[in-house]
């Protein structure tokens, strides 16, 4: 697919660009790699994919949950929605949202004091 106009041929340069100078290199000194808070997180995130998970087979395999969750978000009832969302015994609750589109569930855990990783999923209903 052409990104210019139909009725005009794509511009052809004669030559490749020629860059006017090479960029400097720098030595730069960086801070020992610590993976501790790095590896910690990617583990949290893990657990947090497990819960989506439990999520989305829920909604893929229960026709009567996927009509109650839908109903609801309709409504705009969110204690209903939530509710619904407890029934699975997910270790996170997410944060819901939805719009006439779909819903989105912010699945976020802290590690220690900090927020550490989130997981967004957005599902499509229409």
């Amino acid at each position: 697919m052409y990104r210019y106009h139909p009725f005009y041929p794509p511009t052809q340069r004669p030559y490749p660009p020629i860059y006017s100078r090479a960029q400097p290199s720098y030595n730069r000194n960086y801070p020992p790699v610590e993976t501790k808070t790095f590896m910690s997180s990617a583990g949290k995130t893990l657990s947090l994919m497990e819960d989506a998970q439990k999520v989305l087979q829920r909604i893929k395999t229960s026709d009567d949950f996927s009509s109650k969750f839908m109903r609801a978000a309709q409504q705009s009832n969110l204690p209903e929605v939530h509710k619904l969302l407890q029934t699975i015994g997910t270790k996170v609750q997410p944060v819901v949202s939805f719009n006439p589109d779909g819903v989105r569930l912010v699945f976020d855990e802290k590690l220690g004091q900090v927020d550490c990783c989130h997981l967004i999923v957005i599902v499509r209903w229409m």
